[in-house]
């Protein structure tokens, strides 16, 4: 089923209900296909997700950093990310 932006917003939870019941729905946006909205098979828990190729869990807790790092001074965390995104 295809669907523009403007059906999506008028009928969010109608689509909504269709995927849940199967049926996979293609956003577009002047006639051009810009998403996918598809149901979800299966439910997935951390032992799923530990399957996947990469993934490595110990059934721990992940550690992080032992005491955070420090901000050079004058510098933000949003100016890391964007900087990071780059």
């Amino acid at each position: 089923m295809d669907a523009s932006i403007r059906q999506l917003k008028a009928n969010l939870s109608g689509l909504i209900r269709k995927v849940s019941e199967g049926e996979t729905v293609t956003v577009r946006v002047r006639s051009r296909r810009v998403a996918r909205i598809v149901p979800i098979v299966g439910r997935h828990g951390l032992k799923d997700l530990a399957r996947l190729p990469g993934i490595r869990w110990r059934g721990g807790k992940p550690k992080g950093l032992a005491g955070g790092e420090r901000l050079p001074r004058g510098v933000t965390v949003a100016n890391l990310v964007i900087k990071d995104r780059r």
